[in-house]
């Protein structure tokens, strides 16, 4: 018999648990636009297994999956998605890291974290995993997948990557001016040291420290990108 992955045991223990807790949508629009989103997009995925996105009641507005097949959504995060479009980059942005192989990072992750049924500890449990970031260089690549795997499946680019301004206006409701922007030293455009070493590795310190690119820098990317597919589409 196949020893069972303790990755996706401890994920299918979390998602129990999750559901038990959080997860009590009862709102029929919000049901209705995950499941159509994440159809569209499983049906333009290569990657396997299909993906299920529940959504939880949870304070932050975040996303995130583990291994298995479930993608979550807390509802503070989707009430602010304005279409499907833009829920999609969302889902998408969870399905590359299915797809592109980011989930091996966990390794023996799961084998180590202790399981209990308290509400207090699934919410500790939840701050764990979102800044349990797989690295910016990561990141980057799941942006440009859900960008690719959007289009693939007819969403509108450009409605889509309004999830990023979105984010960063999340961010900076919160006062994470640093996370929209990056660090304040490194912003003004005509600092003489701007294309200097110092520069560089202090920006790559930044970067590797938050997991990710500044939301800003994001979102101009993946505007880039739609604009890019869009007119290689339109020379196909």
């Amino acid at each position: 018999m196949t020893a069972r992955d303790p990755r996706t045991d401890f994920a299918d223990w979390l998602h129990g648990e999750l559901v038990r807790e959080c997860a009590n949508e009862i709102e029929p629009w919000a049901r209705d636009r995950i499941e159509r989103v994440q159809r569209r997009l499983n049906a333009a995925r290569s990657g396997e297994p299909a993906l299920e996105t529940t959504i939880l009641w949870v304070a932050p507005p975040l996303a995130f999956t583990l291994a298995g097949k479930h993608v979550y959504i807390s509802r503070t995060l989707l009430e602010r998605l304005p279409s499907d479009d833009a829920t999609a980059f969302v889902l998408a942005h969870e399905a590359a890291h299915h797809d592109l192989g980011h989930l091996d990072l966990y390794g023996s992750w799961a084998n180590w974290l202790p399981r209990a049924q308290a509400t207090g500890y699934i919410a500790a449990l939840l701050g764990v995993i979102e800044h349990h970031r797989y690295g910016p260089e990561r990141e980057a690549a799941a942006d440009d997948y859900a960008v690719d795997l959007l289009l693939k499946a007819g969403f509108d680019g450009q409605r889509a990557v309004q999830a990023l301004a979105i984010l960063e206006n999340l961010a900076l409701d919160r006062g994470d001016v640093d996370g929209v922007f990056g660090p304040e030293n490194l912003l003004d455009p005509t600092d003489p040291l701007r294309q200097s070493a110092a520069y560089h590795v202090q920006q790559w310190v930044w970067t590797h420290m938050h997991g990710y690119l500044p939301l800003h820098e994001r979102a101009e990317n993946a505007r880039k990108r739609v604009n890019a597919r869009g007119v290689q589409g339109a020379i196909a």
